[in-house]
């Protein structure tokens, strides 16, 4: 199964974590770059503030699961995992996601 945009080099998305299907609790505009083994490594584009990498830790340690939407409409969930740098996030596509979430 092939990911959007997993052989592009680089490309701008958005994260959006849902508390449910009607409430975005977050959308982080990031840069999104191909990694080893059907992964991503995302940026937040501008860098996060020390308080949005604190809240952008929270939500992920209560539900590491992202949508991950680019610019030309195309989505997909997203597993995301901290890195040592605050602003790098890892990226793998949940498996059994619906592509256009």
């Amino acid at each position: 199964m092939r990911y959007p945009h997993q052989d592009d080099h680089k490309a701008k998305a958005h994260l959006e974590w849902w508390a449910n299907p009607a409430t975005c609790l977050a959308r982080i505009p990031v840069s999104v770059m191909a990694a080893p083994g059907r992964r991503w490594d995302a940026t937040a584009s501008p860098a996060l503030s020390h308080d949005a990498r604190e809240d952008m830790r929270l939500l992920i340690d209560a539900s590491p699961v992202f949508t991950l939407r680019f610019q030309n409409g195309s989505a997909t969930e997203v597993e995301v995992e901290h890195t040592p740098d605050s602003n790098l996030l890892r990226l793998s596509p949940v498996l059994n996601a619906d592509p256009d979430t």
